[in-house]
């Protein structure tokens, strides 16, 4: 047994390594049916053993832990059976695990679901590590002292103070009775004004990774516009005036879930049972904007197949017989590329003919990928379209209907007591603002590409500043009309908070200056040294140097996050070029970038390694590049390769992962099975 202490600082530095890498492990694990099925409660019972009375651990616990405790207690949604969870949720997952989507190694390029889950990942690794540690239990400082709006050590300095009395003041209390009174939510202290910029800094800088740095960024705002096109506000504003709730909420359901095929008419009448009838307008929806997506591939496709110079026909056939192949096909050729250092396109035509790959050009391999990642696009909207839109039983409309009846109560009390038409035309301002925001601005500049800028952070911060009064309203009229609701919601926020608590005899460890990262749990920081001590003497020294490296990694991105802040409160100001910031604070937005870079993808070539995500964040997959106008898009990757230039380098740190990752994982799952029900 080891008698080596870490430090506070290394405990953070190990806690982190360990939370960051668990979160992701649990998000990937969904590619495959297995992960629902092992997930727990409330989705079911595990394979695991219960054992001393507990509830049977999960396999992913970190998001069982977050689910539990903050999720499944909402008002509403805490009302749903647990059929509901066990079956009907349980059974959706199931589907998209079984459909087997995509891979971004396939496809040489980071997609949008990689990206989502990952910056979802990232935002959930957030809040877990406050439910795992708690907020240090310090004294209660003053939210009326002097805050400067225009330093960034200000404001997150009120950040954290706004925090600390949420945590353990009565500032939830103090807000609740402050919105009900007035809809001005910054006038309530000195320390919530500055609160709120800082949030809102932080908000932009994550819609300007996501619309801007990201590669995918103008071809998922295409998305949003033809969804945003395809909603019926007016209809919608039309069937709110229904003075009568009941009336006006089945106006609704009908407008979104009826379906009026033959096959409907059918199963009604008795006359089939479960024959497919058809879709709903929410199932059109989805269905016409995933079609109009696949129709940019498809177009991607056929380009090939018509190219003179392009791959043979009997290449494109071995391809598409592969894209039919099982998912254990699918991942034997993906290892075997891995392995022996050849791309994708090559390990799947050797597989079936070696004299394929003989007689393929660097250009038709090159082609064979762009037709590969193409195919496989279209293959994964089909897919999901079918799990939503067609497959039977329709749990889609099922669960929407569940949504719709357990909130029955609150929407009737709403409907009564706050004008509603006026806040869902507010949503509909605010994507429209949105969608105009993420568009490239003319500018007469010399850097400018066709003489226009992509938006900067400071463009999404006026925009969230512009329509924040929008939520404001919303919450006023709510908090004042709604005295029982907002009861309801007060008791559900206080609850959750006390799980961020430490307990009052856990004060504050001592720390090495003011590093944030710094441990301060005294009962996660006795757990975490215990795993420790479990290392073997001859690994310690290692795993030492791997968390020194790494604390000192996550200081100089703390500093780096301050000093984006201060930039950005100067552009804001009118301070600093013209051009605006193109990159953001957040130590977590640059965790977001590792995950992204870390992923793997096959060699661009016939024959060598396999690339890192880094090396292709800027790149579009064919068919979105085609799909957006080059007038509405820019050079994400050298926007990119800018912001790279100014972030550390992370430190390798995959031998603290190695030895400790399993362990902790054990030890989250004991954490997150207290006080479940027992199955």
């Amino acid at each position: 047994m080891s008698s080596t202490t870490l430090s506070p600082r290394q405990l953070g530095a190990l806690f982190d390594i360990l939370v960051h890498h668990e979160t992701y492990s649990e998000v990937k694990t969904f590619k495959h049916p297995e992960a629902i099925e092992n997930y727990g409660y409330p989705f079911g019972t595990c394979t695991q053993k219960q054992k001393d009375g507990e509830s049977p651990k999960s396999l992913s616990p970190l998001l069982q832990l977050l689910f539990t405790r903050l999720v499944l207690p909402i008002p509403g949604l805490r009302d749903l059976p647990s059929k509901f969870w066990a079956t009907k949720f349980r059974s959706i997952m199931k589907r998209f695990g079984e459909a087997d989507l995509s891979d971004s190694y396939d496809k040489g390029t980071l997609g949008s679901r990689k990206r989502l889950a990952s910056a979802a990942s990232v935002i959930h690794e957030s809040v877990t590590r406050g439910l795992l540690t708690g907020i240090p239990n310090d004294k209660l400082p003053n939210l009326y002292a002097t805050y400067d709006p225009h330093t960034a050590e200000d404001l997150a300095r009120a950040w954290d103070d706004v925090v600390h009395h949420l945590v353990y003041g009565n500032l939830l209390d103090e807000l609740f009775d402050h919105l009900t009174k007035t809809p001005n939510l910054e006038g309530h202290s000195p320390a919530v004004n500055a609160a709120v910029d800082y949030a809102i800094i932080y908000i932009a800088t994550f819609l300007h990774h996501l619309f801007v740095l990201s590669a995918e960024g103008p071809y998922l705002l295409k998305l949003i516009d033809n969804v945003h096109g395809l909603i019926p506000y007016t209809l919608v504003g039309q069937t709110l005036r229904l003075g009568n709730a009941g009336t006006m909420i089945n106006a609704m359901v009908r407008l979104f879930l009826a379906k009026v095929s033959v096959g409907a008419i059918s199963n009604f009448l008795g006359f089939t049972r479960n024959a497919s009838d058809g879709m709903n307008l929410l199932q059109r929806i989805i269905s016409l904007v995933l079609e109009w997506d696949a129709s940019d591939f498809r177009k991607a496709v056929d380009s090939i197949r018509r190219s003179k110079e392009g791959p043979s026909e009997s290449h494109l056939a071995v391809i598409d017989a592969h894209l039919q192949a099982s998912r254990g096909e699918h991942e034997g050729i993906r290892g075997l590329s891995q392995n022996d250092n050849m791309s994708i396109i090559v390990a799947i035509l050797e597989t079936r003919d070696k004299v394929l790959t003989e007689s393929l050009t660097d250009k038709q391999h090159a082609q064979c990928l762009e037709y590969y990642s193409a195919q496989l696009a279209i293959r994964d909207r089909e897919k999901i379209t079918q799990a939503l839109c067609r497959e039977t039983p329709d749990l889609t409309t099922t669960i929407v209907e569940d949504g719709v009846s357990v909130f029955e109560p609150m929407i009737r009390a709403i409907h009564r007591n706050v004008d509603i038409r006026k806040h869902i035309n507010s949503v509909e301002n605010f994507l429209t603002d949105l969608i105009r925001t993420s568009k490239p601005k003319k500018k007469d500049s010399g850097q400018a590409q066709n003489g226009t800028v992509p938006p900067s952070v400071e463009d999404y911060v006026a925009l969230l500043k512009r329509n924040r009064q929008l939520a404001y309203d919303y919450l006023h009229e709510f908090a004042g009309g709604c005295p029982e609701l907002r009861t309801t919601w007060f008791k559900w926020a206080k609850s959750s908070l006390e799980f961020f608590r430490q307990p009052p005899e856990n004060d504050k460890s001592p720390t090495e200056g003011h590093d944030r990262y710094s441990f301060g749990s005294k009962e996660m920081s006795r757990s975490l040294q215990a795993l420790f001590d479990g290392i073997p003497e001859d690994k310690q020294n290692n795993v030492k140097a791997a968390l020194d490296a790494h604390a000192e990694y996550l200081s100089a991105l703390e500093c780096m996050s301050w000093a984006r802040v201060q930039k950005i409160i100067d552009g804001v100001d009118g301070r600093v070029e013209a051009n605006g910031n193109m990159s953001g604070p957040g130590v977590y937005i640059t965790r977001w970038h590792c995950l992204l870079d870390e992923t793997i993808v096959t060699p661009c070539t016939p024959r060598g390694p396999p690339r890192r995500g880094k090396e292709v964040k800027g790149v579009k997959a064919l068919g979105k590049t085609e799909a957006i106008a080059k007038s509405e898009s820019w050079d994400s990757k050298a926007l990119n390769e800018q912001d790279e230039q100014a972030r550390p380098e992370a430190p390798d740190v995959s031998i603290v992962v190695d030895t400790l990752a399993q362990q902790f994982k054990d030890l989250v799952a004991h954490i997150s099975s207290k006080g479940l029900p027992l199955n």
